[in-house]
């Protein structure tokens, strides 16, 4: 460990598991990291506010692939799985092309925007629950940490 650490995990408490990640940088944050992480974070929060009763996984991996390049980072989408339907397993679906499993009230989703930059790579990541009026919640914050509007 040197300077920048990125926490990936998923919890399981009572047999239903939340995914979440984090970035810990010891030092002043290198520019590339910050250009990205920014990105994943807008991918990220674009994405969970799209995750709405209805919509397909098809339809957001749409979205995401469209983020990705507004952004600049077209290539990033098949860098990495973008995320899905969470519960009882890290992933019962991801979004893909085509799919047609659907967004549904009362379930949580997981997305997980990646970017492997030059030198160093990142990735934003928190479970959301969707409830059936659409609403969302985030099940996974960390209050203490810094937070971008």
């Amino acid at each position: 460990l040197k300077k920048v650490c990125m926490i990936a995990t998923c919890g399981r408490r009572k047999g239903l598991v939340c995914s979440l990640s984090r970035v810990v940088c010891f030092g002043e944050v290198p520019e590339e990291l910050r250009k990205i992480h920014d990105v994943c974070m807008e991918v990220d929060a674009e994405i969970n506010m799209a995750t709405l009763p209805g919509k397909t996984a098809s339809e957001l991996y749409d979205l995401l692939t469209k983020a990705y390049t507004d952004r600049g980072f077209p290539e990033q989408m098949l860098q990495h799985h973008q995320g899905g339907l969470i519960g009882y397993k890290c992933r019962h679906w991801i979004a893909q092309p085509g799919s047609d499993k659907v967004i549904k009230g009362g379930r949580a989703y997981a997305w997980n925007p990646t970017i492997a930059g030059k030198t160093i790579g990142t990735k934003s990541e928190d479970t959301i629950y969707v409830d059936k009026e659409g609403n969302i919640k985030n099940l996974t914050p960390s209050p203490t940490w810094p937070y971008k509007e």
